[in-house]
């Protein structure tokens, strides 16, 4: 019996893929995504009062979004290379950038998630007192613009890299005997990855520069622009659905 990944099971039947058989790049890869996943879990330390048990119960919503954050990139870098299986020293260079970045990202997307959490919930359910006590006392204008700069830049150049991963195997495209639709779906990727970069970007010139003042107004809307991506999403993905069946039906 061939194994699910031979099958190509909820794969795109129409694209060939050229990387079924995992690379050692692929292997490599899959073990710093499980160190960043391992750094998000020990970045909480293990209870051993009943005060620090609540506390670390406090950090499971923002540990699992960092977890689905995780794999959102994971899943783009799996599907690259599932799709064309390249191992030049273009690639692995990009590759190693990536994964760098990944790994020095979780801190500031963990620490960020957590504020969040915890500023949202006190906003909801009556913010406690010793709120920024929980944060060292320390969220002033200039480490919010840290964090806020630390976290957009971190996204956007994850995404950047993805684009250029796209853009490489796009150039190569002969090479892979890439067919019509399967150009297409290079490009709406690089598209894709390219949109995704976008918005943290933004978010990252709005921080870092105090549009609209250094007071929570300017880092409210820097947060804020993360929710352009469902309608940005969307729309791309409703061009892409409407274009894709006008060119191949």
């Amino acid at each position: 019996m061939r194994n699910l990944k031979d099958q190509l099971v909820g794969l795109d039947s129409n694209f060939r893929y050229r990387g079924l058989n995992q690379t050692r790049i692929e292997t490599f890869s899959d073990a710093v995504f499980a160190v960043a996943f391992t750094l998000v879990v020990l970045s909480s330390s293990v209870p051993e009062t009943f005060m620090e048990l609540r506390k670390s119960i406090h950090d499971i919503i923002p540990s699992f979004i960092c977890i689905v954050l995780i794999v959102v990139i994971w899943y783009q870098h799996y599907q690259f290379f599932l799709r064309y299986g390249l191992q030049n020293i273009k690639t692995v260079t990009v590759n190693t950038f990536l994964l760098f970045l990944v790994l020095i990202y979780i801190y500031p997307l963990k620490f960020l998630a957590r504020f969040l959490v915890e500023l949202y919930s006190g906003l909801i359910f009556g913010k406690p007192d010793n709120f920024m006590d929980g944060f060292g006392g320390e969220i002033n204008s200039e480490n919010m613009t840290l964090l806020m700069t630390a976290y957009g830049a971190g996204a956007t150049l994850i995404f950047l890299a993805m684009t250029w991963l796209y853009r490489h195997a796009y150039k190569k495209r002969k090479e892979l005997e890439l067919n019509e639709y399967e150009t297409f779906q290079t490009k709406v990727s690089l598209v894709q990855n390219l949109l995704m970069s976008s918005i943290p970007f933004l978010s990252t010139i709005i921080a870092f520069f105090h549009p609209f003042g250094h007071g929570g107004l300017n880092f409210g809307t820097a947060g804020f622009i993360y929710m352009l991506y469902p309608p940005v999403m969307i729309i791309f993905g409703y061009m892409v659905d409407k274009k894709s069946k006008k060119l191949f039906g």
